[in-house]
């Protein structure tokens, strides 16, 4: 008989772990660490207005997720839908604010790693 093991993955796919918490999230920004913050933004590009545990639940499953393959000194967004993972552009470049040109960042230029399916 299985057993609930809280260490065990509870999903067989990132995206849909983050929209277990986050039902409407379609794109996660995680800063660095040391700036302790993480933006999620809906569909029609605006920012979530979550609790401070959801986003740290966030952006450690992103970190754990990608691991090595990003240099978390960095901004990165993971969207959703796509499974990947791009580095955020610089606050004077199209996407750094999701809205200004629709894109949300998502430059092929900037993608660092796609989500391999498992959490």
């Amino acid at each position: 008989m299985p057993q609930n093991n809280p260490a065990a993955p509870a999903c067989a796919n990132l995206g849909l772990a983050i929209q277990e918490i986050a039902p409407m999230a379609v794109l996660a920004r995680v800063y660095p660490e040391h700036r302790s913050v993480t933006h999620l933004f809906e569909s029609d590009f605006y920012r979530m207005l979550i609790d401070r545990r959801t986003e740290e639940r966030v952006a450690h499953m992103i970190r754990l997720h990608f691991g090595n393959s990003a240099d978390w000194r960095h901004a990165h967004d993971f969207h959703l839908p796509t499974g990947a993972l791009y580095l955020t552009p610089e606050p004077h470049q199209n996407g750094y604010i999701p809205e200004d040109d629709h894109s949300f960042g998502l430059s092929l230029a900037r993608r660092i790693a796609i989500a391999d399916g498992s959490c």
